[in-house]
């Protein structure tokens, strides 16, 4: 008699499908930020050192907080965690439409 397979259930595709979409999101993020350099530099008058210290700034906070945010999602679940940094994300991206350039 042969061992009856398990149905993949639709959870697991969707599931899927949200990660790879979350990923998607970042990945964009990054690229946007890249295809956008010579522009912002032009209009601010960055030089190639200030561009590349504020793309560090971007890489070093991203991996800094990698450990911690681990940590915070273990602790307390990574699905109210994920939300409150979804959130805390949505929130800080509206309000830098309010930034303004102090000459």
């Amino acid at each position: 008699m042969k061992p009856q397979r398990k149905k993949v259930g639709f959870a697991r595709w969707y599931v899927l499908f949200l990660i790879s979409l979350m990923y998607l999101i970042t990945y964009l993020d990054r690229v946007n930020i890249a295809a956008a350099a010579a522009l912002i530099s032009k209009e601010f008058h960055f030089s190639k050192v200030t561009m590349g210290i504020i793309f560090s700034a971007f890489v070093w906070a991203y991996a800094i907080f990698q450990v911690p945010g681990g940590w915070i999602g273990d602790r307390f679940g990574p699905r109210s965690v994920l939300g409150s940094i979804v959130a805390y994300w949505s929130v800080m991206t509206a309000l830098t439409a309010r930034a303004v350039w102090l000459a």
